[in-house]
């Protein structure tokens, strides 16, 4: 087994891949490697468990349930965090296609464990040596109210109505935290409103959409199943 690399071991992991087995396993073998871990069933159970512990690399299977992992690989690409594939799907259009969804690497099942935790390490190196040289940490999304406009990460400008002003505003007060459906309505004065939420999945959409457009960039908005929704930048 590889041994621990110094500072490295500050590093925390997130394994997303449905096989309970394979995943307790991976988890296991980056924490004896010195890597702090936890595990996510689907990309939705990861955007939940996101919301309270860090997550600086993810290890993403591709044949998950609900959002599929080439979905969660180009989010997490979007939002220059570091990300491996570890798959079964080998062939090379899968290979390919998990390469420029943004996967820094790709691994096929069975992975050996410690090439797996080799080219982790080499990530994070790389990952480290360029915000030193940058002198900055990741950009983040940014809310410009008096402007009326959101930030990328990338800098450019998405354009908003005031009701995506108000809506966003709402989402990212809680910087990263759960906003209940209940809270939502009320912000938006649609409370006493019969298909209130699906007027804010309607604008939701169109937002994604226009956010896509002008930025290249997913909006990263993430729905807790019949929670509410989260602004994860």
């Amino acid at each position: 087994m590889l041994t621990n690399a110094g500072p490295l071991a500050e590093y925390t992991i997130a394994v997303v891949e449905d096989d309970e087995d394979i995943r307790a396993n991976v988890c296991r073998f980056l924490q004896k490697s010195g890597f702090h871990a936890w595990g996510a069933e689907s990309a939705e159970a990861f955007y939940v468990r996101l919301l309270r512990d860090k997550a600086d690399l993810v290890v993403v299977d591709l044949g998950l349930p609900g959002e599929s992992g080439l979905s969660l690989v180009q989010r997490l690409a979007a939002q220059r965090i570091p990300v491996v594939v570890q798959t079964a799907l080998g062939d090379l259009e899968h290979r390919i296609a998990g390469l420029e969804a943004g996967a820094l690497q790709y691994f096929v099942k069975p992975t050996d464990m410690n090439e797996l935790v080799a080219g982790i390490r080499s990530q994070l190196r790389g990952a480290g040596a360029a915000s030193q040289a940058s002198g900055a940490g990741l950009a983040r999304w940014r809310l410009e109210p008096a402007a009326a406009r959101l930030v990328a990460p990338n800098q450019l400008v998405v354009r908003l109505t005031s009701r995506e002003l108000d809506f966003l505003r709402c989402l990212m007060a809680t910087d990263g935290g759960l906003v209940s459906k209940s809270a939502l309505l009320e912000a938006m004065g649609h409370g006493g409103v019969e298909d209130g939420f699906h007027r804010i999945e309607s604008m939701l959409t169109r937002l994604r959409r226009k956010t896509l457009d002008t930025t290249g960039t997913p909006l990263p908005v993430r729905a807790v199943f019949g929670r509410g929704l989260v602004f994860i930048a």
